[in-house]
């Protein structure tokens, strides 16, 4: 059912990622996947029309930005039922993912994560990816559903599967004591 789900709204990647557009997303995924859309879900940036301003600067000419409330992702995929364009869909939130997934407003077969920045309480997964406790939880959560969970900044990277990452972030831990 997700995969269809996925190719109905030619959905083409799921993304965590707390900066939501930048770089990497605009000229890497949205090159790479030939996306003419990206769709951001979070709730400050929906909020805010300065932060929605800054959003639709970071993108070049010809792509679509369309930035929703999570409460407001109902009418998000029937818009993007009737639209044939390939998305990429941003959250900056683990918390807003894994909602609308137990909600099943968001069924996925994929879940990328690109970066999450350092804050206090979060523990250094990889170079650009920190996270609570919490946040690991949810995403266990999402995984453990059959969700397979990458770790992937830019499409050139190798992809670390989120399952693989805990055990060397485990082992880690038992080695030091």
């Amino acid at each position: 059912m997700a995969k269809k789900w996925e190719s109905q709204l030619s959905i083409e990647l799921v993304r965590l990622d707390d900066r939501l557009i930048h770089g990497q997303v605009v000229a890497g995924w949205v090159k790479v996947l030939s996306c003419t859309k990206i769709v951001v879900v979070d709730d400050e940036v929906a909020s805010d029309p300065f932060e929605e301003n800054l959003m639709r600067m970071a993108v070049p000419e010809g792509i679509d930005v369309e930035i929703f409330a999570a409460a407001d992702c109902n009418g998000l995929y029937q818009q993007l039922d009737r639209s044939p364009q390939k998305t990429i869909l941003l959250f900056a939130s683990v918390a807003d993912i894994l909602q609308l997934f137990s909600q099943g407003k968001l069924p996925l077969s994929k879940l990328n994560i690109g970066g999450v920045a350092f804050a206090e309480g979060r523990e250094q997964l990889t170079e650009s990816l920190f996270l609570s406790e919490e946040e690991i939880a949810m995403l266990a959560k999402i995984a453990n559903a059959g969700v397979y969970v990458e770790v992937r900044p830019t499409p050139f990277d190798k992809a670390i599967d989120f399952h693989e990452l805990l055990k060397v972030r485990d082992a880690r831990r038992l080695a030091e004591g």
